[in-house]
């Protein structure tokens, strides 16, 4: 199993045609086997699961990041126990698929038997990304509610913030992954109706640079 002082597996060492797996629990005391052994009865060698105890709210995990790293090769299976152990809201799910798919990376959950060289999966996931929509929809459309309400009060409705958590989940997962600027810019404008500035980007990303940026709020149980 891959651990945090593990060596990375290199792509000398990972054919196409290997299974990655990644599990994740939420706590330090939570136990991740029923996951594991999961991923080995499916067929993933146990040198290559990579396991992380943290919350889904962020894609700032170690053992995540190292297991998308080693999903390099055409035709590698992404395999996890279940779509939501890769992150807690739909935009950062379909990102990584969409990177796994930009790679000719196969990916299958076991929960789910979500498989996205399927027509069924393919299908799943533009369902997915209609589903991101309606929720970034519902978004704007409470804000704009909450500050329409708060004028009627006389209160003075601030400027909405443009890196929203979606934003934030999304250019985390790719400046780690090595994409940087107008890349990673250009992906996020469509996350939400709110305008992002190319300066507005490059502000926040200076911020992560520097280790200033802080991890999205934890709403998992």
């Amino acid at each position: 199993m891959k651990n945090s002082g593990n060596k990375v597996t290199s792509k000398s060492e990972n054919p196409p045609g290997r299974k990655i797996g990644y599990a994740r629990v939420s706590t330090a005391d939570q136990n991740p086997d029923m996951q594991i052994a999961a991923l080995k009865a499916y067929g993933v060698s146990e040198d290559l699961i990579f396991v992380d105890r943290a919350s889904g709210g962020t894609m700032n995990r170690p053992m995540f990041i190292r297991a998308l790293k080693t999903a390099q090769h055409p035709g590698t299976e992404f395999v996890v126990w279940k779509l939501d152990r890769m992150g807690r809201t739909l935009e950062g799910i379909i990102e990584v698929l969409n990177l796994l798919e930009s790679r000719d990376v196969k990916f299958f959950s076991l929960t789910e038997r979500v498989d996205m060289t399927t027509p069924m999966g393919k299908a799943m996931l533009q369902m997915m990304a209609v589903v991101a929509e309606l929720e970034r929809n519902l978004i704007v459309e409470r804000t704009k509610a909450g500050i329409a309400r708060a004028r009627e009060r006389g209160e003075k409705g601030g400027r909405p913030v443009a890196m929203t958590p979606a934003r934030v989940e999304v250019a985390d997962t790719m400046l780690r992954l090595g994409s940087r600027g107008n890349e990673v810019w250009q992906a996020l404008k469509p996350l939400s109706e709110v305008p992002i500035s190319r300066a507005a980007y490059f502000a926040w990303q200076k911020l992560w640079d520097a280790g200033e940026v802080t991890d999205l709020p934890d709403e998992e149980v």
